[in-house]
Parts: C-alpha cells; sequence; structure tokens
C-alpha cells in the first residue's frame, strides 16, 4: 500500500511569509462557544500564501489560470533532489543535464528549516538549466523556498521561463524529511476561476522510490 507525506506547510497565522507580504488573517463568522449552532470561519489571504502553486497566468498576460490546470500535470512520478547534498545553491546546467527528461521536480534547500525569517538565496538555478530542463519536457517545478527566483529579487527570469512554456511552479513546500530520490506526487490547488496562483496540498508517495 502507498505511503503518502504530506508535504504542505501548515497555513496559520505564523506561516512563513514573503518578506512584506502579510500573513493570512483568520476569524469566526458563527462560533460553538459563543452560542451558534456551528463553527463557519472566515479567511483572508494572498492567494500565494504558504505551500502554492503558480500558474501561468501569474507573469504571463492570458496565460492558463489555476483552474485551468490539468491534473495530468498536478499529478505523476516526480524527482526529488537536495542542493546542499549537491554541494551547491544553485543548480547549473550541467547538473540540469543529469535531469533531462524529468517532468516534474522538486528541489530541496536548506529553506525547508526556515520558520520565523526568510533567509535570502540566489536563484534556485541558471536560466539555461531552467531553459533545457523545459526544453526535455518538465511541467512542474517544486521548492521549499518561496520563490525559484532570488531575494530579495532582482528579476524574474525563473518564472518567464517557467511559466511562459506552462511549466507550473510550486512553492513553499516543506521538504525537510524527504530523501531525495523517485516519488510519486499528488498537488491540488483550489479551483479559483481565472486565479494566477492558489494555496495548494501537497503529497508525495514513496511507492515507486
Amino acid at each position: 500500500m502507498s505511503k503518502w507525506i504530506d508535504i504542505t506547510r501548515p497555513l496559520g497565522d505564523n506561516v512563513l511569509c514573503w518578506p512584506g507580504r502579510q500573513a493570512p488573517e483568520h476569524s469566526w463568522e458563527k462560533s460553538i462557544a459563543d452560542g451558534h449552532h456551528c463553527n463557519v470561519s472566515k479567511w483572508s489571504m494572498n492567494a500565494h500564501s504558504g505551500t502554492h502553486i503558480d500558474a501561468p497566468l501569474h507573469f504571463i498576460d492570458g496565460g492558463t489560470s489555476i483552474d485551468q490546470i490539468s491534473p495530468d500535470i498536478l499529478a505523476g512520478p516526480c524527482r526529488v533532489i537536495d542542493l546542499e547534498e549537491m554541494g551547491c545553491e544553485q543548480l547549473d546546467q550541467t547538473q540540469a543535464e543529469e535531469l533531462r527528461g524529468v517532468e516534474r521536480l522538486l528541489i530541496r534547500t536548506r529553506h525547508s528549516a526556515a520558520s520565523d525569517e526568510y533567509p535570502d538565496h540566489t536563484a534556485l538555478m541558471s536560466p539555461a538549466a531552467a531553459q533545457l530542463l523545459v526544453d526535455s519536457g518538465l511541467v512542474m517545478i517544486g521548492t521549499d523556498r518561496l520563490s525559484v527566483d532570488d531575494s530579495p529579487p532582482t528579476g524574474y527570469e525563473l518564472h518567464q521561463i517557467f511559466l511562459g512554456t506552462s511549466c507550473i511552479i510550486v512553492e513553499g513546500l516543506n521538504l525537510t524529511d524527504i530523501v531525495p530520490g523517485s516519488y510519486e506526487i499528488f498537488a491540488s490547488p483550489l479551483r479559483l476561476e481565472d486565479a494566477e496562483a492558489s494555496p495548494a496540498r501537497v503529497f508525495l508517495s514513496e511507492s515507486n522510490a
């Protein structure tokens, strides 16, 4: 039987946020403790809060929105790699050559352990590496960082490359205990009409590891 691992960050008041971005706000419209017949909560949040998926519409005018992403992209085989184990902060073109043909790639960094402040970082990979991967069939790129690009941002070249080729981006994952290797992934964003992004619940299965 498959063993599913939840790699989603809990979404609440203390969720790790992109610098300058407000954490989700949670309130109660009805509460049993206050005499109501049920509990009804209300949430207000940025679409890029916590673990989330960027659709092409995020950077591409007229691009695919989050509700139009095919389930065939959101679920299937994936590869997990660890930049720290590889001794680098950024994937280069030579390293990307070894991943040619991978359709879904998750990249673990030191940011899985971040909880209070968001550490600065370089871009996840070189533009040449990103272009090689999408040209060879990449449809999903995921990371424990809150952006595939650098922070503070000096540009958004990787967002443009990935989303411009309809490769969705999954950011804010918790990959702390995930051993590099082969998995099955299931990522489920909300079906928000005409939205550029959505919070998501993401699972890995070790069944094919």
